[in-house]
């Protein structure tokens, strides 16, 4: 059990797994992602009497709300199948827009690494080398090296550090399965935005 500090919405979400603090900082890094409750209790009946779930994580996105239920795979059972499905079916929008299982295979070393790198850089809270890599990528082309970002502001470790922490801002992207090095291509959606 613990806490992720969330420098984006500076608050602090808790965890109770190794998966879970995992998926929570992969959560927390998604440009989608306007907040991120833990332990949200939801309440159905089955078999006539009243009970209760605890999604482990509840995702709240521009289009609506994501409920999670973290669980190693193989503690995905019949049980919590049909606990879903009865909550989905009883409380529908009311609670969450989506209902989902996450287990270890929805996330890869990288997304977590990468994830962790993001979360850690941000926390630096650096608006202004923030504000000065945006200004830069308007000029650089959508394909874009880490490298080539801290060479044109001339900032250094603090112009990288400042470029992987927009990336939870949406202006860069990092394509599937690429780790976050200074070799590494990223898409740069600022790019279409400074040639309008």
């Amino acid at each position: 059990m613990g806490a992720v500090v969330d420098p984006f919405r500076r608050t602090s979400v808790w965890f109770e797994s190794d998966l879970e603090q995992s998926a929570l900082v992969v959560l927390l890094t998604l440009p989608e992602t306007l907040e991120v409750r833990e332990q949200q209790k939801a309440e159905y009946i089955q078999h006539g009497e009243k009970r209760k779930h605890y999604f482990d994580f509840v995702q709240r996105q521009a289009s609506g709300r994501i409920a999670y239920a973290v669980k190693y795979e193989q503690d995905v059972d019949d049980e919590l199948l049909e606990t879903l499905r009865l909550i989905s079916e009883q409380q529908g929008d009311r609670f969450a827009d989506q209902y989902r299982i996450l287990t270890e295979k929805d996330l890869t070393l990288t997304q977590i690494e990468n994830a962790r790198e993001i979360l850690a850089y941000a926390s630096d809270f650096d608006f202004e080398g923030q504000a000065l890599v945006s200004a830069a990528l308007q000029r650089l082309p959508a394909r874009v090296l880490i490298a080539d970002i801290v060479r044109t502001t001339g900032l250094g470790e603090r112009g990288r550090r400042a470029a992987v922490a927009l990336i939870q801002k949406g202006l860069l992207k990092v394509p599937a399965n690429v780790r976050l090095a200074d070799n590494a291509f990223l898409i740069n959606r600022a790019a279409h935005e400074g040639r309008r």
